[in-house]
């Protein structure tokens, strides 16, 4: 991995962790708000359940036997009750309590309270909640007590709760930063020393790989070719394609592209550049390179990484492509969204037995028995990288003797 590959792995994993963090906190934050809010209803409940069974009255604190109630000041609680006869009709108000309801408006409370619910339900008025019981004469008696500050105090906790979260969410996302800041950073120095040592052996095999070229070839010009000069020469264009595929790694072909680098460029011109640059190759080898590019597809991202894609995919092409055969190139926009699909496919009357879903593995080589071939492999991979980049996909496929190569470029 490079260092730009780790740290975009670092920061994937601060994005997940704080997601999971928020969503924890936030469930916490609700279970508590919830479990506050419905204690203080259960208490509003029993409260009025005594009322109730007194008959409108709160009873004094020492009469009361049961144990949940020996702590309430029952004396001081605001409320007021109205009583109805068996007809529904109201025979009673019981304003002793309170001081802020008159008599109009605690029948109209009154009778504005639906059917009684199996909790203590809350009244659209001024943070009253009211219960209704049965009396003894067959007809009902309505409690309303005011229990605002109460509730205000539920409501406090939950916005507490919240607070308390976000400050919580911001000392996470600090600590995680710093932290996978330092931890990362043996694994960030590991990979620049990687790609150090892959440019500094890629020019130091550079030098070798020619001198044998050289000594080679002058053997040849002294006493003729033969088999075994052939063979040195056909060993050394694997190595020096191995060095290039080595430099194309070292150079950064999954570097970090600065947000200043990126526009919306034009993919026909860039692609259709980069075909014609291979067709005198593709002549060379007696191959047939045909394109056909949509007008006017455009795509946001780098031309250099465009063109490295379509060279890269080209470059492959032509290595693998049956002697006289063909190379076709297909550029189409995105029939949803912006963006464009990239196809380049050649024949390969050999392909229909070959394993497709490890040809983006770096080094490895499926075909064998191509002579034209060079490298190790390196550069599907990184036409990968690159496809991801470009927040799409690349897939490969083999159809009636032709392999096709598509991608998939969303834009960056």
């Amino acid at each position: 991995m490079t260092p730009e590959s780790i740290s975009k792995l670092r920061r994937t994993f601060i994005a997940i962790f704080m997601v999971s963090f928020f969503i924890v906190i936030c469930f916490m934050g609700t279970m508590s708000y919830v479990a506050a809010l419905t204690s203080t209803m259960q208490q509003a409940e029993r409260t009025l359940d005594v009322i109730i069974e007194a008959g409108g009255v709160a009873p004094k604190v020492e009469s009361i036997d049961d144990a949940p109630y020996q702590q309430e000041a029952l004396e001081g609680l605001r409320y007021f009750a109205v009583f109805f006869d068996a007809d529904g009709n109201v025979r009673d108000v019981d304003l002793t309590h309170v001081a802020s309801i008159d008599w109009d408006a605690a029948v109209q409370m009154a009778d504005e309270a639906s059917s009684p619910n199996e909790l203590a339900g809350l009244s659209q008025k001024n943070g009253y909640v009211y219960k209704e019981g049965a009396t003894p004469d067959g007809g009902s008696i309505v409690v309303f007590l005011d229990y605002s500050y109460q509730l205000a105090i539920a409501h406090n906790t939950g916005v507490n709760t919240v607070l308390v979260s976000i400050i919580a969410l911001l000392a996470t996302f600090v600590c995680v930063v710093v932290l996978s800041g330092w931890a990362i950073q043996p694994e960030v120095e590991n990979a620049r020393r990687q790609q150090k040592f892959m440019t500094n052996a890629s020019h130091e095999l550079k030098t070798p790989i020619s001198v044998i070229r050289a000594n080679t070839e002058v053997t040849e010009m002294i006493s003729g070719e033969t088999e075994w000069t052939q063979s040195t020469l056909r060993q050394v264009d694997r190595l020096d394609g191995m060095v290039r595929d080595l430099m194309t790694i070292a150079r950064g072909a999954e570097r970090e592209i600065s947000e200043g680098d990126i526009s919306e460029i034009d993919a026909t011109k860039v692609v259709g550049e980069s075909v014609e640059s291979f067709r005198a190759l593709a002549s060379t080898r007696g191959v047939m390179l045909e394109s056909n590019l949509d007008e006017h597809v455009s795509v946001v991202g780098t031309a250099a990484s465009l063109e490295q894609l379509t060279c890269l995919l080209l470059d492959n092409s032509v290595k693998y492509c049956d002697p006289l055969g063909t190379i076709s190139v297909r550029l189409i926009p995105q029939r949803v969204g912006r963006g464009c699909t990239l196809m380049v496919s050649n024949t390969y009357a050999d392909g229909a037995d070959v394993d497709y879903k490890r040809f983006f593995d770096r080094f490895y080589r499926e075909d064998e028995s191509h002579e034209n071939q060079q490298g190790y492999g390196i550069g599907l991979s990184v036409a990968e990288s690159i496809c991801t980049r470009y927040r799409g996909s690349i897939k490969v496929g083999w159809k009636s003797g032709s392999i096709t190569f598509t991608c998939v470029l969303r834009g960056m």
